[in-house]
């Protein structure tokens, strides 16, 4: 569903979600009843839901005024918001680039909680000083400022994308001047949070209350799942920054020598494996001399397929996309994006062909480094897609790197 601009502050679109208007229904209704259960000899029906949609209405302005503030934080940290998209008890931001320094993730971190702690005391002080009669107001400013303190306290969970999370992942960054050490503890801390979280429900779930052990199991056991999918996604992060193109298999060049007859090129052509793979790469006496394509068959008549010689319709080679066999693995993708059909050259340092590379040859290669070995009909059939394997998006990977300055 399309969100609806509810604002616009230093050119940043605030958005709301429609399915905020549910949630907010359903999160006055919740509070409309607990306000009967608890209080019904004091409030009636009607009270009980001014009081509940004004919990919910004011907790949600509570929260965009920290969004604002947060916002405003983080451009000054250098980061570069696209827009962001309230879903009531939180929101979602899309971020074209992140904050580059430890310090500067630390400030991020911590306005929001403060912020909560700072409406919670505000609010409940507020509440506690009153004027006794005006019951309804003092039930929601009091119900708002707890809900605060709750926000806040949620926030410092040192797990995920909470901003606890960042400032406990920030903080061990700025001592230890390492960003991948500040990563690695925190998805350590995720995991062992996890485990007790899915322990105690097990236990919950057989001694205790049924439904509460299945939600804490549920969740334990998400959690798990989640730190061993940051794990694996830190070291496709490391393999693409770190690997170069000379440890990949290449796919071996196809030749022909410069004086083959059409007849002959036709006859290489039908016999190839690679469907995908129309390139023929030229040679005179064992030294490359540039290359052709099969489509040539297409611009030459039958009758002159004996007389004529592939060599007159080459190609240069530095007319093909190439790329250094000494080549960083995320440089090689970029370029390999920017081609139209998915192959790239690779040279050595004298510019010497090696062989192609292609998506599934990087993929295959990023798999293994993984611990993942693929079966023989699989790769084939991959090869044959030049997709990446198992749909690992790795230019959105190198996208992302490139936002949180990894690259």
């Amino acid at each position: 569903m399309r969100s609806w601009q509810i604002f616009k502050i230093w050119g940043i679109p605030f958005k709301v979600h429609p399915y905020w208007f549910a949630v907010l229904f359903l999160f006055s209704w919740s509070i409309s009843n607990q306000v009967n259960l608890t209080s019904g000899d004091i409030y009636n029906i009607k009270e009980s839901w001014i009081i509940g949609f004004l919990t919910s209405f004011f907790l949600l302005s509570s929260i965009i005024f920290h969004e604002v503030f947060h916002t405003f934080v983080s451009l000054n940290q250098g980061v570069k918001i696209k827009k962001i998209t309230f879903y009531f008890l939180g929101a979602i931001l899309q971020i074209d680039k992140y904050c580059q320094t430890s310090l500067g993730n630390i400030k991020i971190a911590i306005v929001r909680p403060l912020l909560c702690f700072a409406t919670a005391s505000i609010l409940l002080l507020i509440s506690k000083n009153i004027a006794s009669q005006e019951q309804i107001a003092v039930n929601v400013i009091s119900r708002v400022g707890i809900f605060n303190l709750f926000l806040g306290f949620l926030n410092l969970i040192p797990i995920g994308s909470l901003d606890g999370g960042n400032l406990l992942k920030s903080i061990i960054w700025h001592f230890s001047g390492s960003k991948n050490k500040g990563r690695n503890f925190l998805n350590k801390v995720n995991l062992l949070l996890s485990f007790f979280v899915l322990i105690f429900g097990i236990v919950c779930l057989f001694r205790f209350n049924f439904y509460f052990g299945f939600i804490l199991s549920f969740l334990g056991l998400f959690g798990v799942n989640s730190s061993k999918s940051e794990s694996q996604f830190f070291k496709i992060e490391n393999i693409l920054k770190f690997s170069k193109v000379s440890e990949i298999k290449l796919k071996p060049l196809r030749k022909i020598e410069y004086d083959s007859n059409f007849s002959e090129f036709n006859t290489l052509i039908k016999n190839k494996k690679d469907e995908s793979d129309k390139y023929f790469f030229v040679t005179n006496n064992g030294r490359w001399t540039g290359f052709v394509d099969e489509n040539i068959l297409k611009t030459v008549s039958l009758r002159k397929w004996e007389r004529n010689f592939v060599g007159d319709f080459k190609k240069p080679i530095d007319s093909f996309e190439t790329v250094s066999y000494n080549d960083k693995l995320w440089r090689t993708i970029e370029r390999l994006e920017e081609t139209n059909e998915g192959f790239l050259l690779v040279l050595n340092a004298a510019d010497i062909p090696l062989g192609m590379i292609d998506r599934s040859k990087i993929g295959n290669f990023v798999l293994n480094k993984l611990g993942f070995n693929l079966p023989s009909e699989i790769v084939n059939k991959l090869n044959f897609k030049n997709h990446y394997p198992l749909g690992i998006e790795l230019p959105r990977i190198i996208n992302s790197m490139k936002k949180k300055g990894d690259l």
